[in-house]
C-alpha cells in the first residue's frame, strides 16, 4: 500500500479546504482506528500570525464547577509546517502546549486516551463530562476531551468531521452540516490505510469553543427516538449493553413530563432541536447523574432496568431539560466569555442551578405529576440536607464565587438551597403580586431582555431584578442570598397558608439506620455503616460495626440496583414483635471477610423529624391566591 502524508490524505477527501483553514480550526477525529484506547486527533489550524503560540486543553467546562485537567488524556502531540517537518513543542502545564514558529504551523495531531476506564493521575472527572473509547461499541465524545484552542482564538468557528464505521450513529444536540459520507480510508499516524469496512464521515460545524464545548456527542449502533415537543425535536438515544435499557422506554418515562414542561415555559421552547444522549454501563462508577448543556444533555448510569431507576431518571431529566432557559437564554459574562483554563466564576449558581431544581421539582406539582405532600416532603428533604450535610449561613454568592477553591464540599447545597431560595423567592414575589407574579414569569422577562446573545453583568443582576420588581425583593437578595441568614422557612411558607415545624417527634418502626450512619460504595453497589455511632436505638441493637457491607435483609439479598425499592418493601412489610436480620459481610484483625447475620426484635422507638411542612385547612384569601400560583397551573 502507498504510504501519503496524513495531511495530503485529508485533503484529497474534501475535509479541508485551504482557504477556509486560514479562518476557522478544520478537526478530524478518527474513530475506526483505535490504538491501545486511544484515537487520534488531527487539526488544520486557522492562520496564526504570531510566532509562537499556546494550545490548551480545557482545564474545566463549564456546568460542572469542578477541576477536569483534560490535557492529561493527551499523548503524542505533534505540530508540522506545510512540508511535514515538525515545529519545536514545550508542554509548560498539563493542559498547554507552546509551539515556536506557530505563523508556520500546517497541521497539528494527537492521541487522546477516555477517562472511563483510564487510570490518570489527576482529579476524578464527573462520568457525563468524561470520554469514552470503546472499540466498534461506543464513543461518548465530551468535546472538552478531544478538540482544544489556540490562545485567544476561542470565538473561531470550529469545524470538525468524524470518521465513523457505515452502521454507527452519531447522537447529538448539534444539526450536522452533513452525515454518512463516503470515504474509502482511515487515518492512522502518517500513513493511509484502507479500512477492513467502509468509513464514513460527518461533519459538523460550531460558531465558536463555546459552542463545540456545549454540544457533546455519543457515537454507536443507533437506538433512537423521537419526541416533537412544542415543535422541537427532541432526540433520545441510548447506549445499553444487552439493550437492558431502550430508547423507548426512555421516552416513555420522560415524554410526559417534557410535555408538562412545554406547559409550564408557555407552550414554546427557545430551542429547535434537543437531544437525551444515555450512557449505560456495567462498569463499576464513582458518579452517576446527568450534565447540561444548551441543547442535549448527556447522561451516565448504571445498565440496569429501567423500571428500577425511572424515578432518579425523571428528577434527572425534568432538571437538565430546565437548562435550556438558563444558562441559554440567561447569563452571566463569566459564562458568555468562558476563560476554560482559568476561569471566573459567577457568584449566581442560585440562578443557573438552584432555580432550574425549583423548576423541576415545581412543574411536577403543578401538572399532576406529584401531590402537593409529596412535593412538600420532597422540599422537606433539601431543607434537610441544606441545614444538616451544608453550611447554612454561608453566603450563597460566595459559595458559587468560590466554589472551586474555597467551597468545593459545599457545591451540593446548589440543588438544596439553591432550590428552596427558588421557593421562597417565589413565594415572596407572589405575595406581593396577588399570586399573580412569580419565579417563572420573571425568567420569562430576563430571557426577553438578555437572551442567548447578551450577558449580564455579575454585579449588576439583583438590581436588574429588583427593578422589575419590587423593593422587597432587593431586600430579600441582601439578606438570604448574599448575606449569611438562614432562610426563614416558616415566615415564608406561611405566606402560603402552609405550617412549618422545626421538629417533631414520632414513635413509629425503623430500620435503624439514619443520615451520615451509612454510606454506599459505587465501586460494589453496596450499602455499607460509615458511623455505627450515628445508628438510631434500633440500629444500634443489631451490633453493626464500621466497615460492615449489607448484603440481605431477612433473608433475601440486597440487590445492586434498585436498593431503594427494596428497602421500601423491607419497611412496608415490618411488624412490631417480628426479628428482622441484617446480613454482613465483615472484615476481621486478619483482613479475612466472613459473612454474619445480626438480628433485633422489631420495636417501635422515638423518631426525630425536622423541618415539617403541612398545608394549612384554613389559608386566608391572600395566602390560598399565593398557594395556588405556586402549586397550580395557570388556567
Amino acid at each position: 500500500m502507498k504510504k501519503i502524508l496524513l495531511l495530503v490524505m485529508v485533503m484529497s477527501y474534501g475535509l479541508v479546504s485551504p482557504a477556509l483553514a486560514q479562518d476557522q480550526y478544520v478537526y478530524t477525529l478518527d474513530l475506526t482506528v483505535v490504538k491501545d484506547d486511544k484515537v487520534q486527533v488531527v487539526l488544520t489550524p486557522p492562520k496564526i500570525k504570531e510566532s509562537e503560540t499556546t494550545f490548551y486543553m480545557p482545564k474545566i467546562i463549564p456546568g460542572t464547577y469542578a477541576v477536569q485537567d483534560y490535557g492529561r488524556f493527551v499523548e503524542n502531540f505533534k505540530a508540522y509546517d506545510k512540508k511535514g517537518r515538525e515545529l519545536t513543542v514545550e508542554k509548560p502545564s498539563v493542559n498547554s502546549w507552546k509551539i515556536s514558529k506557530a505563523n508556520k504551523l500546517a497541521k497539528v495531531s494527537y492521541w487522546v486516551k477516555d477517562s472511563y476506564d483510564n487510570d490518570v493521575d489527576g482529579p476524578a472527572i464527573f462520568e457525563p463530562a468524561g470520554t469514552n473509547i470503546e472499540e466498534g461499541k461506543n464513543f461518548v465524545i465530551n468535546s472538552g476531551g478531544f478538540f482544544g484552542y489556540f490562545e485567544n482564538m476561542t470565538r473561531k468557528p470550529f469545524k470538525f468531521n468524524v470518521i465513523r464505521d457505515s452502521k454507527m450513529y452519531g447522537s447529538t444536540g448539534l444539526i450536522a452540516l452533513s452525515t454518512g459520507q463516503p470515504m474509502e480510508t482511515s487515518l492512522d499516524i502518517s500513513e493511509v490505510k484502507v479500512a477492513d469496512s467502509q468509513a464514513e464521515v460527518d461533519t459538523y460545524l460550531t460558531e465558536s469553543y463555546d459552542h463545540l464545548i456545549d454540544n457533546p456527542l455519543m457515537y454507536c449502533e443507533p437506538d433512537t427516538s423521537i419526541v416533537n415537543v412544542a415543535g422541537a425535536e427532541v432526540l433520545i438515544s441510548t447506549y445499553s449493553p444487552g439493550k437492558v435499557v431502550k430508547s423507548e422506554e426512555v421516552r416513555g418515562a420522560i415524554e410526559q413530563i417534557l410535555m408538562s414542561q412545554k406547559e409550564y415555559l408557555g407552550g414554546e421552547l427557545p430551542v429547535d432541536k434537543y437531544a437525551f444522549i444515555c450512557y449505560f454501563t456495567e462498569r463499576p462508577v464513582r458518579s452517576v447523574g446527568a450534565l447540561e448543556h444548551s441543547y442535549s444533555s448527556l447522561y451516565s448510569m448504571q445498565n440496569q432496568p429501567m423500571e428500577s431507576m425511572i424515578g432518579m431518571f425523571n428528577r434527572f431529566a425534568a432538571h437538565e431539560f430546565f437548562h435550556i432557559v438558563t444558562p441559554l437564554n440567561i447569563h452571566s459574562e463569566e459564562i458568555h466569555q468562558f476563560d476554560f483554563n482559568e476561569p471566573k466564576m459567577s457568584k449566581h449558581l442560585w440562578l443557573y442551578e438552584g432555580i432550574t431544581e425549583f423548576f423541576a421539582g415545581n412543574v411536577q406539582v403543578k401538572y399532576d405529576l406529584m401531590t402537593a405532600d409529596q412535593y412538600l416532603q420532597t422540599l422537606q428533604g433539601k431543607m434537610v440536607s441544606a441545614t444538616t450535610r451544608y453550611n447554612d449561613s454561608l453566603a450563597f454568592t460566595d459559595l458559587s464565587k468560590y466554589t472551586l477553591d474555597k467551597y468545593p464540599d459545599q457545591y451540593g447545597n446548589v440543588y438544596e438551597k439553591g432550590a428552596l431560595i427558588g421557593v421562597c423567592l417565589d413565594l415572596k414575589l407572589r405575595s406581593l403580586s396577588d399570586g399573580q407574579y412569580g419565579v417563572q414569569q420573571m425568567m420569562f422577562d430576563l430571557s426577553e431582555k438578555f437572551g442567548k446573545d447578551q450577558a449580564f453583568n455579575d454585579e449588576d443582576l439583583f438590581n436588574i431584578i429588583t427593578e422589575m420588581t419590587y423593593p422587597e425583593i432587593g431586600d430579600f437578595f441582601k439578606t438570604y442570598v448574599e448575606g449569611t441568614t438562614p432562610l426563614d422557612y416558616e415566615e415564608f411558607f406561611a405566606l402560603a397558608g402552609v405550617n412549618y415545624a422545626s421538629s417533631e417527634t414520632r414513635r413509629e418502626m425503623s430500620m435503624g439506620l439514619t443520615q451520615g450512619s451509612y454510606g454506599y460504595n459505587p465501586e460494589t453497589s453496596r450499602v455499607f455503616i460509615a458511623n455505627a455511632e450515628g445508628l438510631n436505638a434500633f440500629g444500634k441493637a443489631f451490633g453493626l460495626k464500621n466497615g460492615d457491607v449489607l448484603v440481605g435483609i431477612n433473608g433475601k439479598e440486597i440487590p445492586l440496583s434498585g436498593i431503594g425499592a427494596f428497602f421500601q418493601n423491607v419497611r412496608e412489610e415490618m411488624e412490631v414483635g417480628n426479628q428482622m436480620t441484617y446480613t454482613v459481610m465483615r472484615q476481621g484483625e486478619d483482613g479475612s471477610e466472613s459473612k454474619v447475620d445480626l438480628s433485633a426484635e422489631i420495636v417501635e422507638i422515638d423518631v426525630e423529624y425536622t423541618h415539617i411542612l403541612s398545608l394549612s385547612e384554613e389559608p386566608t384569601e391572600s395566602q390560598l391566591a399565593v398557594r395556588n400560583g405556586w402549586l397550580s397551573k395557570d388556567e
